[in-house]
């Protein structure tokens, strides 16, 4: 008997290989919404690639339609509504004081606990797979290897998380110490990809949702010094995320990206024009 969930049209999903795709979120569509302040259904907010010019408006950021079926991408929704709560919570902690346009931060680890362990790490692996899983002309494509595959074992066939894959948070100074309100979300960016460490270097993925930097170690052996054993979170409930100003070099691109959207922004979102023009609300907070 013919599946009645197969529609031929549609490509099928490529974790259960059973149902047609939908237009899936790249990124939660929850991390998108809270860079909005206020409930302006008609806001759009701009996606920019400053190392290629691309820029273009969104409503609820990136769609990739090839990629899973409704039942596979409401089980990342579990994990996303964890991690987007965490964050949330985890923004409201003091790092530091702004007074005027002086900021003081205490850099260090800060101690917070969670309630499922290892959920958060199948949140930051099912991040990683969707942009894996994009065209490989995409300007947000990464190439992860044979982690794609371990990561789609993690987030849908309920695999132990791998001794070599890890995930460690660390605030993002760079939004905390140039935007007004240190609990606000200015702006998301797409996974990056490159070795980081001290002594011992490894290649890391890393991105940045909920005013936070999301790291994960790709699955490579030995141990890594880029944070303290105590800030991984694999297998614990008793965790730390990082305060270290050199979180502030990470996202600095945000700058550049603030200058190619003024406009398009203010044109955008035109019934917040008069605002923009008069200076009461900066377009930096769209970005």
């Amino acid at each position: 008997m013919a599946n009645p969930n197969k529609d031929s049209s549609l490509p099928l999903c490529r974790v259960c290989r059973e149902k047609p795709t939908i237009r899936a979120h790249l990124l939660p569509e929850s991390f998108v919404r809270e860079v909005f302040h206020g409930p302006k259904n008609d806001e759009k907010h701009m996606i920019v690639h400053p190392d290629t010019g691309l820029k273009f408006s969104s409503n609820t950021g990136r769609f990739e339609k090839d990629i899973l079926c409704a039942d596979c991408d409401n089980v990342l929704g579990t994990y996303e509504d964890f991690a987007f709560r965490l964050l949330k919570r985890l923004r409201t902690v003091e790092v530091g004081k702004k007074v005027g346009t002086r900021t003081d931060v205490s850099v260090g680890t800060y101690r917070f606990r969670v309630d499922v362990v290892d959920e958060f790490i199948r949140f930051a692996c099912g991040i990683l797979w969707k942009y894996s899983s994009t065209p490989s002309k995409a300007a947000d494509h990464i190439d992860i290897g044979e982690c794609r595959a371990i990561f789609e074992d993690i987030c849908w066939r309920g695999a132990p998380i791998r001794r070599w894959v890890d995930v460690f948070i660390e605030r993002d100074l760079f939004a905390f110490a140039a935007f007004p309100d240190p609990q606000q979300v200015y702006y998301y960016c797409s996974p990056s990809l490159g070795r980081r460490g001290y002594k011992t270097s490894h290649d890391l993925a890393w991105f940045s949702v909920g005013g936070f930097i999301i790291y994960v170690k790709l699955n490579q052996p030995g141990v890594s010094d880029y944070a303290l054993k105590k800030c991984w979170m694999r297998g614990r409930t008793d965790c730390h995320f990082i305060v270290a100003m050199r979180s502030l070099e990470v996202n600095n691109s945000i700058h550049e990206s603030i200058g190619m959207t003024r406009e398009d922004l203010a044109r955008l979102n035109k019934s917040l024009h008069a605002k923009f023009q008069s200076g009461e609300l900066s377009p930096t907070r769209r970005v």
